[in-house]
């Protein structure tokens, strides 16, 4: 089967562009779009999964977005052919993939999820000058932080909103904690994490745990008790690759390119949002995420402590985003190339 359809709009020879996976995304979409805009993307494809929401007719009437569609699923198994052979990968990942090396070859593009927002590093004024600079120093791939954005308390969560734009999405999700998440170390080509995510830290703080199958039907004061650890989360990803020959992603996160150690991009990460509810409900049902999409039932008894206990999402760390700069001062971003 041909994994990869235009069903809507023309590929432009555009000189940035963004991809991404989305489903049932509406919730998200207005801003999304609206904030990379202004950053300086020029053409976004999106393979849309299956939509049910209208996000595949919303991006249709889009003059910029050039919509996908594909008969494999995000959670579904693909064989993808690699220089030994072939491997065997969910749709999330080969797709990550296939749409850059069909439409994309040679080009830079920023490789993002719905409830993602790129923040550049400062003293960039847009995505063009940002790739001629990178084009400049030779540099393939570029990791970013990933940072957990979320709004002051849970409770702000459970009154409906439908933000249309950028800048409502992030005055209503605006906190982060301002912490190097990422740095690098001698003897190591990919970034380490230096801090927990906020995420983590609220893991910590309510005492949710990766509890094995066999006791998920346990009394969660038991669980509690038991020396089960701390999930932790992501804190990094590849998002800005250039798709020279050989480029893949291994993973939803991570790119077989070494990234370079002179710049990093923010992702906020926008998760924790009225449409939480709706997603985890989804990812549940479907189990198309990484072992399960087990994560998302930390997320769902994360809230149901901080209902039921403290609803703040605030740490000792956090502060209000308000500019670019709030990120390259807590030293999330950064850029030391010329």
């Amino acid at each position: 089967m041909e994994p990869l359809q235009v069903i809507h709009g023309r590929l432009r020879d555009a000189e940035t562009n963004a991809f991404a996976v989305m489903k049932d995304e509406l919730f998200y979409i207005r801003a999304f779009l609206d904030h990379h805009r202004r950053i300086g993307v020029e053409q976004f494809l999106i393979l849309d999964d299956r939509s049910t929401d209208g996000t595949r007719e919303f991006l249709a009437g889009q003059p910029d977005c050039v919509v996908l569609a594909s008969p494999y699923t995000f959670g579904e198994t693909v064989t993808m052919p690699t220089d030994n052979g072939s491997r065997s990968v969910r749709g999330a990942v080969a797709f990550k993939t296939m749409i850059p090396r069909k439409y994309l070859s040679g080009r830079y593009a920023l490789c993002l999820d719905t409830d993602e927002f790129a923040i550049l590093p400062v003293g960039v004024r847009n995505l063009r000058e940002l790739q001629e600079i990178l084009a400049r120093n030779d540099v393939v791939s570029v990791a970013a932080t990933l940072i957990d954005y979320f709004p002051r308390s849970v409770l702000e969560m459970d009154e409906p909103r439908d933000p249309p734009s950028a800048e409502e999405m992030l005055r209503l999700h605006g906190y982060f904690d301002a912490l190097p998440l990422l740095g690098w170390q001698p003897g190591r080509e990919h970034p380490v994490r230096l801090e927990e995510s906020a995420t983590a830290r609220l893991f910590r703080k309510h005492r949710i745990k990766t509890v094995p199958e066999a006791m998920q039907g346990a009394p969660r004061w038991l669980n509690r008790l038991l020396p089960y650890r701390i999930p932790t989360t992501s804190v990094s990803k590849m998002p800005l690759v250039r798709w020279v020959d050989g480029v893949t992603y291994e993973n939803t996160h991570r790119t077989n390119v070494v990234p370079s150690d002179k710049v990093l991009l923010g992702l906020a990460h926008v998760k924790f949002t009225y449409d939480l509810s709706r997603r985890m409900a989804a990812a549940l049902e479907s189990k198309a995420y990484v072992r399960g999409s087990r994560k998302y039932l930390w997320y769902e008894e994360l809230l149901e402590s901080m209902r039921q206990g403290d609803p703040s999402f605030l740490g000792p760390d956090t502060r209000l985003y308000t500019q670019p700069a709030d990120l390259a001062e807590a030293r999330l971003t950064k850029l030391e190339l010329a």
